[in-house]
This record gives C-alpha cells, sequence and structure tokens, in this order.
C-alpha cells in the first residue's frame, strides 16, 4: 500500500486523535485525512502535474508540511526532497535535476523562491502555503472546490514514491528514487522495530521537508503522534519533551552530544522517553555509554543510507547494555544486528561474500532499497554490481551478527603503504572528556604519502592541548595510528544534515596539490 493508504486506514480507525502537533495547532487524524485528499484533488485538477510528476515542498517545519506529503502520496505523484538549511542555489539544482514540476513553499522562503523560479523551465507551478506571494497562488485558493474524498486508483507499487538528493558528504548530490514499495517496507521497519502506535509521541526537530519527514511518517502506521519543532533549540528541546510527554525522539549524535554537554538537560524531566534513536552516523562509543547512564537504557542506534532507507542494521540497549551497569564493548562499537528487512553481508573486490571475521565492503538485499538514480543509470550499475547494493562502507560481521563499520572507502588513509580507518581513531579522541567531536583525515606527507591528523571541535569553554591528544592516541592506539599532528577548530563544518564535511576540511590541506588522497 501508499503510506497514505496506511493513513486512512488510521484515520477511520482513531480519527478524532492527535496526528500533528505545531506551534500553531493540534491537528487530529479525520482532519488531516480532509486536507490530504484536498492536495491530491489539487493536484489531480493541474495541467502541469500528471499522475507520476514530480512535487517539490519547501518549508519550515510545521503539521502542513507531513499532510502535504501525504496528499502528494495519495495522488500518485512523487515527493521531492528539499533540505530548508541548503543554500537557494543548491536547492534550484536538486529541484531542476529532479525535473520538479510544481513547488509548495512557504513564505519564509519567498527570496530563495526568486532564486530557484530562474532555474527551473518556466511552466513550473508555485503555491504559497501560507499567504498570497508574486510567484503563485495561495494554499488556500488553490485548493478551493478540492474539499472532498480523493478517487485513489490502484496501486502501481514500482511507481516513484519520492526523490532524495543523497547530501553525501564525499561528492556531489544524486536524486535517490524509491518506490511505493520501498517507501512501505521502509516505514513499516521503522514502525515494527521502534514499536510504535497510539500512545507513541514522536518529538520532529530536523526538517519534515527531507528525511525527517519520512521518518515522522512512519509514526503514522499505527496512530502515533508527531510533535513538530521549527528547530533544535535546547531549552525548546527539553521543555517539548517534559510537556508533551514525548516518548520517541531522532538525533544525529552531534544533538546527542550537544545534549550531554548543555546544563539543563539534567534538570528535565525526560522519564516519558522510551527511544532515543542515533543515526546519521556512528556515535561515538564513549558517547554512548554516557548517553545510557544519562537517560538510562533507552537508547537505540540505526544504520541506513538515502538508498537503502533504515533501519539496515539496529542496535538496542539490551544488546550491549548489561543489566549490572557494565557494557558490551564488542557490541557497543558496532552498529547492531542486521534488522529483520534486510539481509547484510560483507563482500570482497571480487564479489565473494566474506565469513565472520572477515573485512571488506557492507552490501545488502532489502526491498527497502532504491529503484536507482534518477537519470544515472551508469552510478546505478555501479552500486549494484553483483546483484547486491554497495554501500561503500568498510564492515566485519562477528560470529553472533553485530556489524562493525570500520571506515568509508573513500575516507582510508594510506600512509607508507598502510590502510588506516579514521573512525578508529576518531573513536578514541571522542572518548576525551574535553572533546566535543573530531574528524581523522590524511593529509599531504612527502615521505609517507599521507600523514593522520585530527582536526578537534573543543566542549565549550574547554582546552586541550596537542601534546595530550597524541600522548592519549599513541597509548591506546599505538604510533602509527597516532595523529602526527591535532588542529582545534571553533566549528566543524557539517552538511546540511549534520554530518561532518570531509572534503571541505580536506580542501584546506589538499588544494594545490596534483592529487586529493
Amino acid at each position: 500500500m501508499r503510506i497514505a493508504d496506511y493513513f486512512d486506514v488510521t484515520a477511520a480507525r482513531i480519527p478524532q486523535h492527535e496526528a500533528f502537533v505545531d506551534t500553531e495547532r493540534r491537528v487530529d487524524y479525520a482532519t488531516a485525512q480532509k486536507f490530504a485528499h484536498a492536495v491530491a484533488n489539487g493536484l489531480a485538477r493541474e495541467p502541469v502535474s500528471p499522475v507520476g510528476a514530480h512535487v517539490g515542498v519547501y518549508s519550515p517545519n510545521f503539521a502542513a508540511v507531513s499532510m502535504l506529503q501525504l496528499g502528494i502520496n495519495r495522488a500518485d505523484r512523487a515527493w521531492v526532497l528539499v533540505h530548508t538549511r541548503n543554500t537557494p542555489e543548491t536547492n534550484a539544482q536538486v529541484l531542476a535535476h529532479a525535473d520538479t514540476k510544481l513547488i509548495f513553499f512557504h513564505s519564509a522562503f519567498e527570496p530563495a523562491i526568486a532564486v530557484i523560479r530562474a532555474s527551473l523551465p518556466p511552466e513550473t507551478k508555485f503555491v504559497c502555503m501560507d499567504r498570497p506571494s508574486d510567484f503563485g497562488p495561495t494554499l488556500e485558493a488553490w485548493l478551493d472546490g478540492c474539499w472532498q474524498m480523493f478517487p485513489a486508483q490502484r496501486e502501481n507499487p514500482l511507481a516513484t514514491a519520492f526523490i532524495a538528493p543523497t547530501g553525501g558528504t564525499t561528492g556531489p548530490h544524486k536524486a535517490v528514487v524509491h518506490t511505493h514499495r520501498s517507501t512501505e517496507i521502509g516505514v513499516v521497519a521503522i514502525s515494527d522495530t521502534l514499536s510504535t502506535g497510539p500512545d507513541s509521541r514522536h518529538l520532529v526537530v530536523a526538517p519534515l521537508t527531507h528525511a525527517a519527514g519520512f521518518f515522522a511518517l512512519a509514526f503514522v502506521l499505527n496512530g502515533g503522534t508527531n510533535v513538530i519543532l521549527q528547530e533544535f533549540e535546547f531549552d525548546r528541546v527539553l521543555a517539548t519533551i517534559e510537556k508533551e510527554r514525548i516518548t520517541h525522539v531522532y538525533f544525529p549524535p552531534t544533538a546527542l552530544y550537544a545534549l550531554l554537554a548543555y546544563p539543563g538537560t539534567a534538570k528535565t524531566d525526560l522519564s516519558s522517553l522510551k527511544c532515543m534513536v542515533i543515526g546519521g552516523a556512528p556515535t561515538a562509543p564513549a558517547k554512548l555509554k554516557e548517553a545510557i547512564k544519562a537517560f538510562g537504557p533507552i537508547i537505540y542506534e540505526i544504520y541506513g543510507q538515502t538508498e537503502t532507507l533504515m533501519p539496515v542494521t539496529i542496535k538496542r540497549p539490551d544488546d550491549f547494555a548489561r543489566p549490572d551497569g557494565t557494557f558490551d564493548d564488542e557490541v557497543i562499537r558496532s552498529a547492531g544486528k542486521a534488522s529483520p528487512y534486510a539481509r547484510v553481508e560483507i563482500m570482497d573486490s571480487s564479489g565473494q561474500l566474506m565469513s565472520p571475521g572477515q573485512v571488506g565492503e557492507i552490501v545488502l538485499l532489502s526491498s527497502m532499497t532504491m529503484n536507482g538514480y534518477y537519470k544515472m543509470p551508469k552510478e546505478t550499475d555501479e552500486v549494484s554490481r553483483y546483484g547486491w547494493h554497495h554501500t561503500t562502507d568498510i564492515g566485519i560481521r562477528d560470529e553472533r551478527g553485530f556489524v562493525t563499520i570500520i571506515d568509508r572507502l573513500k575516507d582510508m588513509v594510506i600512509s607508507g603503504g598502510l590502510n588506516i580507518f579514521p573512525s578508529e581513531i576518531e573513536a578514541v579522541i571522542n572518548e576525551m572528556d574535553s572533546v566535543l567531536e573530531c574528524s581523522v583525515i590524511g593529509v599531504p606527507d612527502e615521505k609517507w604519502g599521507e600523514s593522520v591528523k585530527a582536526v578537534i571541535q573543543l566542549k565549550p569553554g574547554r582546552e586541550l592541548p596537542e601534546s595530550e591528544v597524541i600522548s592519549y592516541c599513541r597509548e591506546k592506539l599505538g604510533s602509527i595510528k597516532t595523529p602526527k599532528s591535532v588542529e582545534f577548530w571553533p566549528q566543524l563544518p557539517r552538511s546540511a544534515v549534520g554530518k561532518i564535511l570531509k572534503r571541505e576540511i580536506r580542501k584546506k590541506y589538499w588544494d594545490g596539490h596534483w592529487r586529493a588522497v
């Protein structure tokens, strides 16, 4: 089924139950369903938006964003994900590459729409969500005459449901195509593995117009409520968890680290939390232990990609936190076991599957996997060789089935002919109390080709000598893996989704060289 079909089932079952709560209103399932069907009717009468057309949503976080996404899905159009933290120029490229035909936008982004419109064909239509605009009709006017149930057609499970830019940290954007089938399995996997239900109250702080929007829709399958904030602001997040009795939150590691360092966290009643999901990047083992001690055994870590959705693997608290308060360090360093919705293996460069304990590339089979990269058949074939999806992550699986991500193929440092994996070094440096987060890269070295460098962002008000970092790493890792140099930056560069941009860090050291590795 479509996500919208699941939503309609829930709306028929618990129509008065809260579906979405934002800073302006509280919306029950019946009201949200009526709005989504009106959007579907509006799309159906648009000449520029035939079945299968690509439709973008560009807005701060409001309940209307999720309801627009449901309407797009109900009408068998494809939702194009637009990240609000991208520059207008980047979003113009994303929307143009995806051949977007209609864009719903909030007036907060009207200046950006002026830039975007100039990059798109003149027939592209714009609808302003909240007030009159020079670029198109208001959403209220556009929906006039559309407030009846939408007569849905038979679903094609292989039709496109949404298109997502990869937002990769190592290269330019690609656009990932997900079908109704992969989307359905993806939201079912989230709902099932996180045990969502009508009592679930999910806090949304990342942009709904991007990956957080997909994650939020998984909570409506079983009647959960999404409580929506526009920004990650410490006091507002903590107050909302306490007031709204939030049960589920999804954070990237950087947000978790910041909460652990924030004084107000310890003063807040967080007893309602049942599940704090960490994803988007590996969590430093030391920080994960700290989080369990601070919040209790509620920390789940999930692994996935834009291409595969999530969870491909999942690590539950009882996998690594023992009843006596100790930890299974082997498991805590891992990304967890394969979820019930994916087969995860380790593969060598010739396409052979490897035995437990052997290092290779993490590959998988899953119905959550994308249909391909939009208009990029060569890249699709490359990432799908040997019949498996290739993650480009290097990993190892133990006898118990726990998969540990050692590094990314593109992040590996080769120094003096030896392969050095930065993530191992980063995990050690992140153990140091003064460190908020760090990035380890290879920099040019006349003798060794590359040498290991650590770039560190400290916690506010902290100091840390370079010599202390080097001696700590030498004690834990030995001389070969110890950084030869350390720099402290006020802020590490990040992508729109909060991932550290290693390419931007490398750029400082590799610009002007004939090679970049």
